[in-house]
């Protein structure tokens, strides 16, 4: 029996969707695993088109007010079409994330091969290929081939190591770039690479230097040429204009430090590197026998599960698959994970592999707190600064606003003017605001009140933004305009569609969260308006001696140019609509109670303060969560959850509405629909399907939601939020049958705890709620639903 935690198969991949991801946050690469031939897929996330520009429409400000006007007057038609051309960015698109190349290994043909085993092992974060050649060139008894790929992260590099046991390696090998324009390309000795520096985009290098032990290496023009070694190593780099001026240079220097130590030397310290920051969490569902699956290729157990199979090993599986993705495509000094993570094969990518930040990115996200992957959300903070930067120029000129905005894309450059020609979705101005509610969630889970002192400001901008922008209605209350609900489109009672509108319900929820985490982290700081003076840079260097604010976290809060942040909060938050209930009793979608075009429409942007939001719930609001769960029934009752991504938020709502046989129903249809045999992601896409990462990730942040919830321990009293304890703890709130037996430990929860905790027969048998290393929050009471009981326990 294979107890390995890995996906495996017993041939080679024969497309990009079938072969295996490897990353070390920076750079990435998808191996095939040919015998014969050897392709490898590679990526470095800065390898983008174009470079910075200012989009920003120059009529934008010239025509808001008769764009607001039209809405108001209902006259939607009108003032879509004046928005398509005031508001469009200029020109209309951002920049797209590119390839860096592959490399191509030619492998001296064998007559056949055997026992052949292509493996990703999630123990170690090694890609591998092995199989036993039968007679060939090389003699008449044969061979066994090895070969492991790493991207390591302390090293800084990706290397294939490849091995011949009673036998010799003789092989050829070149770099390319999906067919396309190489400036230069260069062979010499050892070492192959290319370096593209013209047109728009940012420039870069591919280096591939070989070593080996016995036979030769050498160049043959742009070939590298291996004869009858006993291994090779090949260790690739690539470097950028955006990190690097002088990427050749780069290149170079690192190729000749890494050149120096062996391949056990690289391998033992990706390894350790791997394990102390990867497995840090494990989980297994079913029981002890349900591994015996694990002897089944991977392919196979996703088969069997589209013929009704029960595997729930195969579900541990793919969650932590989920996890090894984002770890993969997102830590130390990079960017975040993009729509594909860092893995992309095309040089016009679907939807440019941008970052969608209407809720993709975010979810990309939603993982990293709970998954005990606190260290992977850091890139995703480092873009977040450069969009609020950007968003202030953005605010001004298209707004005439203070603060800072973006719509619902950025790229590389943090770009935050409008995106595309697309109505349901340009013109929607809560992208940033969203974003900046994962400034709370690290906070909360790690307790790093440096981390939210230094981006306090972020939150504060948003929140100038907002008081500048909001209008009032009819009634007095402040809404967003222009706006949307992402990516959907009303019906209003003459038949009219419309997408453009005056506060959408979802605008609404994400303002409830985002200012209630302002005032939150206001609270923890000891930063109020009328208490310490929050406003202009001076003050904002000062404030904070008195005893109830932590001095070093205000100190690091930058030149936070905003009187009265904590004041406006509260007024906003006062003057915001209701949300309302609709003619379904559902939650209504917009202001008005429209009927939808598309009513199985894959966004359920108005469940967001169900989930990830925390504004409606059972505890808080019982009617609205009822009407709640009236919404996702309608949306799945008319084909809802047709993507990936809109099944992995589809399964987390359920475990918010406790319903664990509906989690596993959609967990099933996920894997089962919407996963490829590498179990990446199937996005459809016209009369095929893509990979979209955001379905995964969100997928293994639901899965751990089906197993605890937790709450971050603040009330709200009168017109604040007040700490009440440590928080609350649902244990098993949404668990299914088919996961009836199990056990899970590195959880982390809001107040800076961890979890480890088994049950069987749907019940809890042990548990224990431990402070996580580092985390400072001060000792306090936390409440644990456990079995259907409530106990209190200090931590």
């Amino acid at each position: 029996m294979n107890e390995k935690m890995s996906l495996w198969y017993e041939q080679p991949a024969t497309k990009w969707e079938e072969a295996l991801p490897v990353g070390n946050g920076r750079m990435g690469a998808m191996i095939r695993g040919g015998a014969e031939q050897e392709i490898i897929h590679l990526n470095e996330d800065s390898i983008w088109s174009g470079g910075p520009a200012n989009r920003i429409n120059k009529d934008a400000l010239k025509y808001l007010g008769e764009i607001r006007k039209l809405i108001r007057e209902g006259r939607i038609p009108e003032a879509e079409k004046l928005s398509l051309m005031a508001l469009s960015g200029t020109p209309n698109s951002e920049r797209s994330y590119e390839p860096a190349g592959e490399v191509i290994i030619n492998f001296e043909k064998s007559s056949d091969y055997k026992n052949f085993r292509r493996e990703l092992d999630l123990e170690t974060g090694i890609a591998s290929v092995s199989y036993e050649s039968g007679a060939s060139v090389f003699g008449e008894n044969g061979a066994k081939f090895t070969r492991q790929f790493i991207a390591s992260f302390p090293d800084k590099i990706m290397c294939y190591h490849l091995e011949a046991d009673e036998g010799k390696l003789s092989f050829t090998c070149r770099l390319d770039r999906c067919n396309h324009r190489l400036d230069r390309v260069w062979g010499n000795g050892d070492e192959i690479g290319f370096e593209v520096v013209t047109g728009t985009g940012i420039p870069f290098a591919v280096r591939l230097k070989a070593r080996v032990t016995g036979g030769s290496v050498d160049t043959i023009g742009e070939h590298l040429v291996v004869k009858d070694a006993a291994e090779a190593d090949l260790l690739i780099d690539i470097q950028t204009g955006f990190y690097n001026e002088d990427w050749l240079s780069a290149g170079e220097k690192n190729l000749e430090l890494v050149s120096g130590k062996s391949w056990d030397e690289l391998r033992a310290a990706h390894v350790a590197d791997y394990r102390e920051n990867f497995l840090g969490l494990s989980l297994e569902l079913g029981s002890e026998k349900a591994k015996d699956k694990r002897s089944k290729p991977t392919d196979k157990r996703i088969a069997g599960l589209r013929t009704g199979k029960k595997d729930p090993d195969l579900f541990a599986l793919y969650f932590q698959y989920g996890r090894y993705l984002l770890f993969s495509s997102s830590r130390g000094d990079c960017l975040p994970a993009n729509l594909q993570g860092i893995w992309n094969a095309s040089l016009t990518p679907p939807w440019d592999s941008k970052f969608t930040i209407n809720i993709n990115t975010e979810m990309n996200y939603w993982l990293a707190e709970s998954g005990n992957l606190s260290e992977c959300h850091l890139p995703y903070f480092g873009l977040l600064r450069r969009v609020c930067e950007n968003g202030r120029k953005t605010a001004r000129e298209m707004y005439d606003c203070s603060g800072s905005v973006a719509h619902h894309n950025t790229d590389i450059f943090a770009d935050t003017a409008p995106q595309d020609h697309y109505i349901p979705a340009s013109f929607w101005v809560m992208g940033l605001a969203w974003l900046s509610t994962h400034i709370w969630e690290h906070y909360v889970f790690t307790g790093d009140k440096e981390f939210l002192g230094e981006n306090l400001d972020i939150m504060a901008e948003c929140v100038r933004f907002f008081d500048d922008f909001l209008i009032e209605n009819e009634k007095g209350e402040l809404v967003t305009s222009p706006s949307v609900s992402p990516e959907n489109v009303y019906i209003m009672k003459d038949g009219t569609r419309g997408c453009l509108c005056e506060g959408a319900t979802m605008d609404i929820e994400i303002l409830m969260e985002l200012l209630g985490n302002f005032l939150k982290s206001c609270e923890v700081l000891g930063v109020d308006s009328e208490k310490e003076g929050f406003g202009d840079a001076a003050d904002s260097k000062t404030a904070g001696n008195g005893e109830a604010a932590d001095s070093g976290a205000l100190d690091s809060c930058e030149a936070i140019d905003f009187s009265g942040g904590a004041d406006r909060a509260r007024v906003i938050l006062k003057k915001l609509p209701p949300i309302k209930i609709g003619k379904h009793g559902q939650i209504q979608e917009w202001m008005e109670d429209y009927d939808e075009q598309e009513p199985g429409h894959r966004h359920i942007s108005h469940l967001y303060g169900v989930y990830p939001g925390t504004t409606i719930s059972y505890e808080k609001t019982p009617e609205l969560m009822k009407a709640a769960r009236v919404t996702l029934e309608r949306r799945l009752a008319n084909g809802g959850g047709h993507t990936g991504w809109s099944r992995a938020w589809i399964i987390g709502l359920w475990t918010h509405f406790l319903e664990g046989e509906k989690v596993y129903q959609n967990l099933e249809a996920l894997l089962s629909r919407s996963t490829f045999d590498n179990m990446m992601d199937n996005h459809p896409l016209g009369a095929g399907a893509v990979f979209q990462i955001d379905g995964n990730l969100g997928a293994s942040a639901a899965m751990l939601e089906m197993l605890v919830q937790s709450g971050d321990g603040y009330v709200k009293s009168g017109d604040d939020y007040v700490r009440s304890g440590n928080g609350y703890v649902k244990l098993l709130p949404a668990l299914p049958k088919a996961f009836s037996e199990g056990s899970v430990s590195g959880v982390c929860l809001r107040g800076g705890l961890m979890l480890s905790m088994t049950w069987k027969n749907m019940k809890v048998t042990s548990w224990d709620i431990t402070r996580r290393d580092g985390a400072p929050f001060p000792e306090g009471e936390i409440v644990v639903l456990v079995n259907g009981a409530e106990e209190r326990v200090r931590v």
